[in-house]
């Protein structure tokens, strides 16, 4: 497919890098002139004069804007009857998106981003749409979802995996602290969290059962999570990303 991108920030980066198998054309919007001129460099993209300009050109559009602004970009924008628009803001509804694109198709989305250019980080999309589904299929696992409150209940990963990111970094930094060498201290945190990732993804136990497997009476994990528990860390998760979760869906509070 020739993908249009509008907003030319790290997403579209990461997701023009993870899609390359794909063999697909980029079109980029002339925002972030310097980036996109790195992408065109590294990986043949061609960047339009405007952002009027890649929509003139693509039947595919991926809408990468920030999300403070980016409705208001597509709606000084004129699309035509099926183009397929596919949007990554967060908080954009599915009723934003098509009164702002109408009489194109709007599809969301929601991605880690940076896991995407290794083709390891899933995508989610709603509603179900076989381009997007395929296009997005080289950036990690595809998830469709078949209503608006399990895709803006998913859509909270996008925060949560950022989040994640800088717990990472928080634990690497006590292994540094504590004299490893920074090198160390990274690939020990990282394939840490990869190895658990693989028991989450390959094993049928419940969750409780993996718990309880992992933790041993009078243990260090056991006394590890004990201390976690009395200053809150596990439960602030929790609250936090109902937080979020209420931002990007107002409807839900209360």
């Amino acid at each position: 497919m020739k993908i249009g991108i509008l907003g030319t920030g790290n997403l579209a980066a990461y997701l023009v890098q993870g899609a390359q198998q794909g063999g697909h054309q980029f079109v980029l919007s002339p925002r972030g002139t310097a980036k996109a001129a790195d992408l065109a460099a590294r990986f043949g993209c061609a960047v339009a004069a405007s952002n009027q300009a890649v929509v003139d050109a693509c039947d595919h559009i991926l809408v990468c804007l920030p999300a403070a602004e980016g409705l208001a970009v597509l709606r000084g924008l004129t699309f035509r009857a099926g183009q397929e628009v596919c949007s990554a803001m967060a908080g954009a509804s599915l009723e934003d998106m098509r009164a702002a694109i109408g009489p194109a198709t709007a599809t969301l989305s929601m991605m880690p981003g940076y896991a995407n250019a290794f083709s390891a980080g899933p995508t989610f999309l709603y509603p179900a749409n076989s381009d997007w589904a395929a296009f997005f299929a080289a950036c990690g696992p595809v998830h469709e979802m078949t209503d608006a409150r399990s895709f803006e209940t998913t859509a909270v990963f996008g925060g949560m995996s950022g989040a994640s990111v800088f717990l990472m970094r928080h634990l690497a930094a006590w292994y540094e602290a504590e004299g490893l060498d920074p090198a160390t201290a990274r690939r020990l945190v990282a394939e840490t969290l990869r190895g658990n990732a693989e028991v989450l993804l390959q094993s049928n136990e419940p969750l409780d059962a993996i718990c309880k497997g992992v933790t041993t009476p009078g243990g260090i994990t056991e006394q590890l999570l004990s201390d976690l528990g009395q200053d809150g860390a596990l439960d602030s998760w929790h609250r936090a990303m109902t937080r979020v979760l209420h931002r990007m869906a107002p409807a839900r509070k209360g």
